[in-house]
């Protein structure tokens, strides 16, 4: 005898128990959203007595199965809203945190403060999430995206096709700045900062899923920061203005290091909307 149908409250209950007890975060949300992700379509129309058929129910089960192991919900749908746009992603590719929206805002309003046809640079790119927001943003900047890691270069380059920003938004692979000879008006990153010690007390869904090229950076967290900042001012016009996100933490010794930096002027560090410190800027005197 084969399987059959099920009610949604009951799919979504038995979900829901699975996944509190594999520690997922908001178990009953999470449920649902497996649920609309096995129908195909959100589940807004689906009653509590409304019947799931069997094939949905496998779809379910499977996709309850990766949550359970902590899989992120993005790898497993596929792809991840960033501003007003989606993103692809998957396995090897860092997913945009809402920190890194809020970096994108603030480089979109520098991006409307620069001259005609600007030149912008987007250091360790991922999923390209900041190099196409600000191509989106202003119709004349151009953009080079850099990453060393060859699955993410793939994703990025999959993103800027999708929304048709080639001809805008060049990806490249370098380290950094080491394939990087142009000069920017405008540098975004977000470049690992978590300090090597405390990997291992990250959720699952980070320390198992996301990159750890992506996370680790070096035995204080600055490793790549002091890199970038170190290197930027060749890299940047005159008057060109950098952003970064950096650590909760690590504005004081960020600072310190920025400040004799030379040619890197105008050195700040403001905090995110949850009040932690978390947006470097500077310019190039």
């Amino acid at each position: 005898m084969g399987p059959k149908a099920e009610r949604v409250r009951d799919i979504v209950a038995r979900g829901s128990e699975a996944l509190a007890r594999a520690g997922v975060p908001n178990p009953v949300r999470e449920a649902r959203r497996l649920l609309s992700l096995a129908v195909g379509s959100p589940t807004a129309g689906l009653g509590p007595a409304d019947w799931v058929p069997p094939c949905v129910g496998r779809r379910y089960r499977a996709l309850l199965a990766q949550r359970g192991r902590r899989v992120p919900f993005q790898l497993i749908e596929g792809e991840t809203g960033f501003l007003d746009f989606d993103l692809a992603v998957g396995p090897g590719v860092f997913i945009p945190r809402p920190e890194t929206e809020e970096l994108a805002e603030r480089a979109i309003a520098l991006l409307r403060s620069l001259p005609p046809r600007p030149l912008a640079l987007d250091l360790g790119t991922g999923s390209g999430a900041l190099a196409l927001a600000l191509a989106r943003a202003r119709p004349d900047v151009s953009v080079i995206a850099v990453d060393v890691s060859p699955r993410a270069l793939a994703y990025a380059r999959r993103n800027v096709r999708v929304h048709g920003l080639e001809e805008r938004v060049e990806v490249r692979r370098s380290n950094w700045f080491s394939r990087v000879s142009e000069r920017f008006h405008l540098i975004v990153a977000n470049p690992p900062y978590v300090a090597r010690p405390e990997l291992a007390s990250l959720d699952p869904e980070v320390r198992r899923y996301e990159p750890r090229r992506a996370l680790d950076g070096g035995p204080d967290g600055l490793s790549a920061i002091r890199w970038i900042l170190a290197h930027a001012p060749r890299h940047l016009l005159p008057q060109g203005a950098i952003v970064m996100e950096i650590g909760d933490g690590q504005a004081e010794e960020v600072l310190r290091f920025a400040c004799r930096v030379p040619g890197l002027v105008e050195t700040r560090v403001d905090r995110d909307l949850r009040g932690g410190e978390r947006f470097f800027s500077g310019r190039c005197g």
